[in-house]
Formats: structure tokens, C-alpha cells, sequence
């Protein structure tokens, strides 16, 4: 079980939990994380899923981009728990329940 968390944005604080598999965006009926108050963030935005011993983020072609370390997130990426990344104009992690 993970824990997604907003780390900065509008929606500070927040939490959603998944087992294996996240979407991000601004659709409440697409995704399962929503933030819909930041317009920067596209209808699907990004996914979050179980990959072997790891979690993989992957931008679903968004139209203002996913950023992992300062840099554009495509393709699928590895991502280790805790590390901050953005999407849209707000700052996410991971961590496990």
C-alpha cells in the first residue's frame, strides 16, 4: 500500500492511497487523484504504478509535463519513494502506507 501526497500546491496536504496503480489529473471521473485546482494539470495527467520492486511514473502527454529532478519526465521513469516530483505547478511523493 502507497501513499500519494501533495508536498506543495493547492491541494496541500493531501493524501490518496493505491495498491498498485494511480492516475493523476483534473477529471474526477478519469483519475483517481484529482486536482482540480491547478490549472496546469491536464484532464489524465500522469500515472503512478507497481512495477517488479518499484513504482514507475509516466506522463500520459500532458500538456504542460511531468518533472522528475527539474527535468521532463517521457517514457516510463523509476521512481524512488519519498523523491518529489511535479505536476502541473504542484509537488508530489510517494511514500508507503
Amino acid at each position: 500500500m502507497y501513499v500519494l501526497e501533495v508536498l506543495s500546491g493547492p491541494l496541500d496536504g493531501k493524501t490518496w492511497r493505491f495498491d498498485r496503480e494511480i492516475m493523476i489529473g483534473r477529471d474526477d471521473g478519469a483519475v483517481d487523484a484529482c486536482i482540480a485546482l491547478d490549472r496546469y494539470i491536464s484532464r489524465k495527467h500522469a500515472r503512478l504504478h507497481e512495477h517488479q520492486a518499484g513504482l514507475v511514473l509516466t506522463d500520459l502527454q500532458s500538456r504542460n509535463g511531468t518533472k522528475l529532478h527539474g527535468n521532463a519526465v517521457t517514457g516510463d521513469i523509476d521512481l524512488a519513494l519519498g523523491v518529489p516530483f511535479v505536476v502541473g505547478r504542484t509537488v508530489l511523493r510517494v511514500t508507503r502506507a
